[in-house]
């Protein structure tokens, strides 16, 4: 039996319904967390699988003794993990484990899952009684629907966490959608019932359970059909519309008087995501932290990063912050070029679903506002505070902020999902003064008093019980060795290094293309680059060039990009979005006229005045003035959005 004693005591401010308890429910709550964390040692390795059934299949395998991350392999969000998890053993499983097709079928196996994770004692040992037989309360359930691919961070979450799995299901709207209050009531109800379930005490913050892990689709927004004297309401507030959304997280899990008894995380996406999610809850530290702000007025002191900048390097943390004179759009694309390397972000802006501000809200001149497109493309996984409004309104959006943000590997994520007011947001101090002392994230960025406590608009995504502890302050054990392949396993770096050896007697590319994969799967960056090199001449380049972008990139290799990008015959979205971040500051070193037209092919459609701005000097150079203010008014017949037209027409004038 493993006894899961606590982890060092920390302290942390009581609020004001929370002084008669000698360690805040929230302290406790993250140290329970933590010992967890700490007693479950990690193999050195990671196992890419190929789809759900295999991935489960992997999970069965976890147990007291040893866990280790699984993922389904795909090319951006496996590599991104392996890349900061910087494991000894990367190993894929060859063969796919058999489909669990019936949903009755695939819940028991969830559940057998989670039960052996636990070193249940009995065949089909229910996971509630596996995990209380180890001496552990569970902390909160897991809620899942097989039919929704995001089950693989619900068996996940509850096998590492040690959570309670349940299942909901029916349609509970797309995650852009908004639940009226009656579909809303219904999800809230199957909720609190999964809850009443388990038989542990829920309903107050403190007990036994106090978090929801929803790890499927459901719309991020809802009306609550609730009486007024539990809508928040205060000061200098507009009235509150009975019609005016709310975060669905943020509803889910009261009482009938608002109070909350839990708090929620929401995990949704393709499995590979939903996986990718989970794992970098589990298994990364996130020792540095990055904070950008625009915000200079001393209406918004609080929101500023002073304390951050002198208490956080003491207790272990790495950090890097934008802000004041630092904190422009300059500034951020300038970041976007150099690269960005944090492990958790805390973004003061202002704007819409698609663009954002930074600078003091209001002042921030047209000409310096940032698109979908200056969302960074992460080199590795991210949790994100970001003060903005409507950022997660439509989450799933590719031309939209927050969709933009998950798209590129942000794992956690706080947000609204409409407008929110500044003071609905803790600020960045206090949710790490509240981090530091074993508050999980999530929870430690919600507004724990007063009106903003109520039900309202900051969406909460991830895994709720995720810790952000200082380095300083919880160590966890080495990684345990991990044992070598056996039938059915392929060590993905020794079949890399196979593979690289081929290469140099190869004619069409396939063995080169299998190496560079390899690479670009252990997270081999730097050797992916130097790959491409000694391949760009070759015949095969060009069927070559799609993968090589992505490591060319990271490497921060402008000029070989470039190289490759030219022969990528249709570039993604994503690759557009590298080409910009990676020259868009320095296009004005460019002369040659086929390479800016490369730019112009590669205008992006939110926002393009953005890129025609940064375009036109150096196309007009490139050519002539004629040429680019013909361009950019073949590119005004073509565009729908009128205020996209209007600033154009603006910037066609000024040529």
């Amino acid at each position: 039996m493993v006894m899961f004693a606590a982890a060092p005591q920390a302290t942390a401010p009581a609020t004001a319904n929370q002084t008669a308890q000698k360690t805040p429910w929230c302290v406790e709550l993250g140290l329970r967390v933590a010992g967890v964390e700490a007693k479950i040692p990690t193999l050195d390795r990671v196992v890419l699988v190929k789809d759900e059934a295999s991935f489960l299949d992997e999970i069965s395998h976890w147990r007291l003794e040893a866990r280790w991350p699984v993922l389904i392999e795909d090319d951006i969000f496996a590599p991104q993990f392996i890349r900061a998890f910087k494991p000894a053993q990367v190993l894929r499983r060859i063969e796919k484990a058999p489909n669990v097709d019936d949903p009755a079928a695939l819940k028991a196996a969830i559940a057998n899952a989670v039960s052996s994770a636990w070193n249940a004692s009995a065949p089909n040992m229910p996971p509630l009684s596996a995990i209380t037989a180890q001496t552990y309360t569970p902390p909160g359930i897991a809620i899942m629907d097989t039919s929704d691919p995001a089950w693989v961070a619900g068996v996940a979450l509850a096998a590492g966490r040690g959570l309670v799995p349940f299942f909901i299901e029916g349609n509970f709207g797309g995650v852009n959608d908004q639940l009226s209050s009656d579909q809303f009531s219904d999800l809230s109800k199957q909720v609190e019932q999964a809850f009443v379930a388990t038989g542990l005490p829920y309903a107050n913050l403190g007990d036994a359970l106090d978090g929801l892990a929803l790890c499927r689709t459901t719309a991020q927004k809802t009306t609550i059909d609730v009486p007024a004297n539990i809508r928040p309401s205060g000061g200098g507030m507009p009235a509150i519309k009975s019609t005016d959304p709310v975060a669905t997280t943020d509803a889910l899990c009261r009482n009938a008087d608002g109070s909350r008894y839990a708090f929620c995380g929401s995990i949704f996406g393709t499995s590979r995501y939903c996986a990718y999610a989970a794992m970098s809850s589990l298994f990364l530290s996130r020792p540095s932290i990055g904070a950008f702000s625009g915000y200079q007025s001393a209406n918004f002191s609080a929101y500023d990063f002073t304390d951050l900048a002198v208490k956080l390097p003491p207790l272990g943390f790495t950090t890097t912050l934008w802000s004041g004179p630092k904190g422009h759009m300059a500034d951020w694309r300038k970041m976007l070029a150099q690269g960005f390397s944090s492990d958790v972000l805390f973004v003061n802006s202002s704007g819409n679903s698609d663009f954002f501000d930074i600078g003091n809200p209001g002042s921030v001149p047209i000409q310096e506002r940032g698109a979908p497109g200056d969302v960074p493309i992460l080199s590795r996984p991210l949790a994100l505070h970001m003060i903005h409004s409507w950022s997660l309104t439509s989450p799933s959006a590719h031309e939209s902020i927050g969709g933009r943000w998950l798209e590129s590997g942000v794992y956690a994520y706080v947000g609204s999902v409409f407008e929110p007011f500044l003071p609905a947001f803790s600020p960045p101090a206090e949710v790490l003064s509240r981090c530091v002392n074993y508050v999980p994230f999530l929870i430690a960025s919600r507004v724990w008093t007063g009106p903003f406590a109520l039900p309202w608009r900051v969406a909460t995504l991830g895994d709720p019980f995720m810790l952000i502890q200082a380095p300083n302050s919880l160590v966890l054990p080495p990684r345990k060795a991990p044992p070598p392949p056996v039938p059915g396993q392929e060590d993905v770096l020794v079949n890399c290094k196979k593979l690289l050896a081929q290469s140099k007697d190869d004619k069409d590319g396939g063995t080169s293309i299998a190496a560079m994969r390899e690479l670009i799967q252990c997270g081999q960056d730097k050797i992916s680059a130097q790959f491409w090199m000694t391949c760009a001449a070759k015949s095969f380049a060009p069927r070559l060039s799609a993968l090589a972008l992505e490591p060319l990139f990271r490497q921060r290799n402008a000029d070989q990009f470039l190289v490759a990008y030219r022969m990528v015959p249709e570039p993604t979205a994503r690759d557009k979005d590298m080409l910009w971040q990676l020259w868009g500051e320095q296009l004005n070193q460019l002369n040659d006229a086929d390479t800016v037209l490369i730019f112009q092919q590669a205008i992006r459609p939110t926002w393009p005045v953005n890129d025609w701005r940064r375009l036109m000097p150096v196309l007009a150079k490139a050519t002539s003035a004629d040429r680019a203010r013909g361009a950019i008014m073949k590119a005004i017949e073509k565009e729908k959005d009128q205020n996209q037209v209007k600033l154009l027409q603006e910037l066609a004038n000024q040529s």
